[in-house]
């Protein structure tokens, strides 16, 4: 066996790939670090239909063994981020076979990334570039004399200027979301100084809406170290955006709360390994008809307020594919004029 298993070894370094090797029963006898990553760190010792659910894969298994056909399948892994796999089988001796797994999930994801990022923009962008170009045209027809008219036209045409620049990088930051969404983040960030550093940089910018800010524990959490598995920078992106659309819609005279308390399951228990980072504020209550679809890209409940402030329409867009690459979970609630958005995530404790 010693044997098999150094074999098993160098091909698995050859191809690079979540490999494992497969006994006639389908047992999982031997597996490399991607694919205990990838299906879990117990998974030897079990048949591999635990793991992989696929109607054709027993068939391949029986050809790779009697035949000595490789085969090779499509897989599919529904999760919270769907994935796209490779599944290829092929004899490995009289005894074993050897499956490798081929994660096709990037590439899937850049032509289709690719695909929605022109149609975004040639769809977004029409109406900004139709209105600079009927100014331009009206300046050169001779307005641009008209002192009072031509500062006017300037004024919309640089605003007109800057929604698209906000609308190309809202773009691309949720690209490339998209594109990474399927690989977990593996850094240690402290949540806390996160969103203590955020209300200190927006303070100023709230108060000119007549806002305050606060960030409140829990008091299970007042002592603890309130770490989470995640990328910072998109974690602080999360949550600045969160109190950014609390800062513009919420109802002047008001205080938006940062509340941080112990996760809990969709059915409500609490559960001390998840973080919820709620995000509350008072203003008009959003309709339910709405709140499913704020998320959706380009998705506003009024377009013309939501412009006026300089919205894009992706902000959750972002926030929601951020999320689900942290393994979270979004969900948005509203009644009795306030608005909360929690985000619950993975929490970490140290050793």
């Amino acid at each position: 066996m010693d044997e098999v298993n150094k074999r098993f070894e160098s091909m698995a370094a050859l191809v690079d790939e979540a490999s494992l090797l497969l006994d006639a029963q389908s047992i999982v006898v031997q597996a490399n670090e991607k694919a205990l990553t990838l299906l879990g760190n117990y998974i030897i010792g079990y048949p591999i239909d635990r793991f992989l659910r696929h109607a054709d894969f027993a068939e391949a298994v029986r050809m790779a063994h009697e035949d000595g056909r490789p085969s090779s399948l499509d897989y599919t892994l529904m999760d919270q981020v769907r994935r796209s796999f490779t599944l290829r089988i092929a004899r490995f001796d009289e005894v074993h076979v050897m499956l490798v797994i081929f994660d096709g999930t990037m590439s899937l994801s850049v032509d289709r990334i690719r695909s929605d990022f022109v149609a975004n923009v040639s769809h977004e962008l029409r109406s900004p570039l139709t209105a600079l170009s009927g100014f331009i045209e009206t300046l050169q027809d001779g307005a641009i004399d008209d002192g009072e008219s031509r500062d006017r036209f300037l004024t919309i045409m640089r605003a007109e200027a800057g929604r698209m620049q906000r609308l190309i990088d809202d773009l691309l930051s949720l690209s490339r979301v998209e594109a990474e969404e399927h690989r977990p983040p593996d850094d240690t960030v402290a949540i806390l100084p996160v969103l203590r550093e955020l209300v200190s940089a927006m303070r100023d910018e709230a108060a000119k809406n007549g806002k305050t800010l606060s960030v409140n524990l829990a008091d299970e959490l007042a002592d603890a170290d309130l770490l989470v598995r995640g990328a910072q920078d998109e974690l602080r992106q999360v949550f600045q955006n969160l109190v950014e659309n609390a800062v513009r819609y919420g109802a002047p005279e008001t205080t938006i709360s940062i509340l941080l308390s112990t996760g809990r399951l969709a059915g409500g228990q609490l559960r001390e390994n998840l973080l919820r980072v709620q995000v509350v504020n008072q203003g008009e209550t959003i309709a339910p008809e709405h709140l499913a679809r704020l998320t959706e890209r380009f998705y506003r409940i009024d377009k013309g307020r939501s412009r006026q402030f300089g919205g894009t329409g992706l902000g959750l867009a972002i926030v929601k594919h951020i999320v689900n690459r942290h393994r979270g979970r979004l969900r948005i609630s509203s009644e009795d004029g306030q608005t909360t958005v929690s985000v619950t995530l993975p929490r970490i404790f140290q050793q």
